[in-house]
């Protein structure tokens, strides 16, 4: 991944292709720099026909919300009062929600992919549309895969509550040399902070959001079944009614799932998780299950989260259900009503643990 240092080189020498206006005049601006709160990354002297003034510049180089959003706040510290100061955030690509959320907060933006929003007065330059340019780098440790999503799991249930790295380690089964390498990339992402050696969380919603768009309920693998119900509740009832064996784990989610916990759509389908083979044929015998292809209303899926689907997992009206984390990331990957009922379930459950959230 492209540091912010090497966004600022690039963007240097590329700043006058970025903003093809005639008559525009650019100076990299560092002495300028000293005299504006937080120091910024850079800062550029512009003028053009009657007008000058100065795009102060913070380059963000993490695909991770709250990086954002502190670059952001950092932005409009640095410019305050000044009126001749043009908040400008920097990066290789920002998505359209991105520089919407740019926009809102009065912050222009310029992405070394071409996507350009500048304006002061009487000047205003905007290009977008640019699809990005570069391919996606896995720099660092990915938070978001099995084994490491443990880590978020337990820190963001545990809201407020500070973790020692063994602590942490115990709670989640994963060693404790691997907890600390993770803990510095999520310190790097802004996901948590450190106090007093502890980890403590920092901006769940903001890891909510990134998890959202790293997560894809597609990558389950998915068996449709046709099973002979008037509804939805007499599927549940039958499950609930067998005698299940030791080692055959399974977990509800999606819509059936969260109809347990914060009851909000109608719903057809019962999506399942089931941990191996052999779960899968115990439900698929002991339910008479019969194959479909279409019009299918069960679901079983064998989960590309292996180690961590089933974390946090509870039993509800006589029925083993996911966390609401898992269920708030299936919910948002189905395509029925799963963004309302997400939505809902984060109203109802998640948001009272993450209603103290670090603000630092």
């Amino acid at each position: 991944m492209k540091s912010e240092q090497q966004i600022i080189k690039e963007l240097k020498s590329s700043l006058k292709q970025l903003l093809p206006l005639k008559g525009l005049e650019i100076d990299i601006d560092l002495e300028s720099i000293s005299g504006i709160p937080g120091s910024p990354d850079l800062v550029a002297r512009v003028e053009h026909e009657d007008l000058s003034f100065r795009l102060i510049i913070e380059a963000v180089a993490q695909n991770s919300l709250p990086v954002f959003k502190n670059k952001i706040a950092k932005l409009k510290t640095s410019t305050g009062d000044h009126n001749d100061a043009v908040p400008v955030l920097v990066a290789r690509y920002l998505s359209p929600q991105r520089r919407s959320m740019c926009q809102d907060e009065g912050i222009c933006f310029i992405d070394l992919s071409g996507n350009v929003l500048i304006k002061y007065k009487s000047f205003y330059i905007e290009k977008t549309g640019f699809p990005n340019k570069f391919p996606e780098e896995r720099g660092g440790r990915d938070p978001f895969s099995d084994k490491a999503s443990l880590i978020l799991r337990a820190i963001l249930k545990g809201g407020e509550y500070l973790w020692g790295v063994r602590e942490l380690a115990q709670a989640t089964n994963l060693n404790p040399g691997y907890i600390s390498r993770m803990a510095r990339e999520l310190e790097s992402r802004n996901y948590i902070t450190r106090v007093s050696s502890k980890l403590k969380l920092r901006d769940p919603e903001g890891i909510l959001d990134d998890w959202v768009r790293n997560y894809n309920l597609r990558k389950n693998t998915n068996f449709g079944y046709f099973f002979m119900a008037a509804n939805s509740a007499e599927i549940l009832e039958k499950i609930r009614s067998l005698e299940i064996p030791d080692g055959v784990d399974y977990a509800l989610s999606v819509q059936a799932g969260a109809n347990l916990i914060a009851p909000y759509a109608v719903f057809q389908e019962v999506h399942m998780y089931v941990a191996d083979e052999k779960a899968r044929s115990y439900f698929e015998k002991e339910l008479k299950l019969n194959k479909a292809d279409q019009g299918a209303n069960f679901v079983l899926m064998l989960p590309y989260y292996k180690h961590s689907v089933f974390y946090d997992s509870r039993t509800v009206k006589k029925l083993r259900v996911v966390s609401d984390i898992q269920l708030y990331l299936d919910l948002h990957g189905y395509p029925i009503r799963g963004l309302e009922q997400a939505e809902h379930l984060f109203n109802k459950k998640l948001k009272n643990i993450f209603a103290k959230p670090e603000s630092s």
